[in-house]
């Protein structure tokens, strides 16, 4: 009789259920992971609120989950370098590794990426899960399950702050303190920019920004954040602009905010159709236009800087549930937004 395990299942939107599955073996070149801690993303929760985030729809129960920290329960015959117990991440996109994309390094473009927790492919709000080799990470000494559910989104933030070229002395406006705007400014002051103003409406997520080491936090429901900013800058704007909010007020603020010659790195996805955009502006500024979509060759970075402890992540984290109480960790996340920066389910 096969063994079993837990797992929770998104059963239609508002409503999980924990049922009783079986347990899985790894493959020839795949890792067994027990779960330890997983950190909950906004997507698991759009998609727990909504059922969909942008074209990904829920049509039928789901595990989801897609930021996980365990340890090495078991592997395959094939594979090299592991040992049980060891505490490790998963990068939870597995790319194709054949598509032009893949062989140009863009794998996180890959057009036949399998990742964890969208509908189609079981995530790891389960207790263990089956993962290819190529895509686990060992944490370094001294760093935590707990921690490392957090090495996803600072991939992210580490992305965001390559794709824009950042350099010391360079000054940045971020839009968003959720998860990913905290993750750039950690970055980016790991990097020495001390100039970073960040923007949102929400008090205790500013907070946590002032904390981590924003310069200045500005609440958009008090100030005008082209005005506050441009007072900072004396009217110049700021050399970076990061957008990680989705929202169309917000982008349609990145180009004042940005000073001539800036880059302006888009994170956040969006519902809006339609987008206004101030060409003239961006044109008569020559700014630079990114956009972040994920993350490639970065868990290796971002691991090495946890080891050399540059970065502290555990500051992000609000609040931690128990895995049995994943559908309270959700409706908390979804229902009362301004008291959760960060949580994450423990095992």
């Amino acid at each position: 009789m096969s063994e079993k395990m837990r797992a929770a299942f998104l059963m239609e939107k508002r409503r999980y259920e924990i049922k009783e599955v079986d347990k899985p073996v790894p493959g020839d070149d795949e890792v067994l992971i027990r779960m330890k801690h997983v950190g909950i993303c906004g997507a698991d929760v759009e998609f727990f609120d909504e059922g969909a985030v942008g074209a990904w729809m829920l049509e039928e129960p789901a595990i989801m989950g897609h930021e996980p920290a365990g340890e090495i329960a078991g592997f395959g015959k094939n594979v090299t370098g592991f040992e049980i117990g060891d505490p490790v991440v998963v990068e939870p996109g597995e790319p194709c590794w054949k598509c032009d994309l893949c062989k140009k390094g863009l794998y996180n473009l890959c057009y036949g990426v399998r990742f964890f927790g969208v509908p189609g492919n079981d995530g790891a709000f389960r207790e263990f899960a089956n993962v290819s080799a190529e895509m686990v990470f060992k944490l370094p000494a001294g760093v935590s399950t707990l921690t490392g559910a957090l090495v996803e989104p600072l991939a992210v933030g580490f992305n965001c702050v390559d794709q824009s070229e950042a350099k010391f002395g360079m000054s940045a406006t971020i839009l968003g303190s959720g998860c990913i705007g905290l993750m750039i400014l950690l970055v980016l002051r790991s990097r020495g920019l001390k100039n970073i103003y960040v923007v949102d409406t929400i008090d205790k997520r500013l907070q946590k920004a002032r904390e981590l080491g924003a310069a200045e936090i500005i609440n958009a429901k008090e100030k005008d954040a082209v005005e506050a900013v441009n007072e900072l800058t004396g009217g110049k704007g700021t050399n970076l602009v990061y957008e990680c909010t989705g929202s169309k007020e917000a982008t349609l603020q990145t180009v004042a905010l940005a000073a001539k010659a800036g880059t302006i790195t888009l994170i956040g996805l969006s519902s809006f159709a339609d987008l206004p955009f101030d060409v003239n502006g961006f044109i008569c500024k020559e700014l630079i236009a990114k956009s972040n979509f994920r993350y490639k060759h970065q868990y290796p970075v971002v691991l090495e800087a946890l080891k050399a402890g540059q970065i502290d992540l555990e500051k992000v984290i609000s609040d931690v549930f128990k895995f049995e109480d994943i559908q309270k960790a959700l409706e908390r996340n979804a229902f009362n937004k301004p008291d959760v920066i960060k949580a994450v389910i423990e095992f």
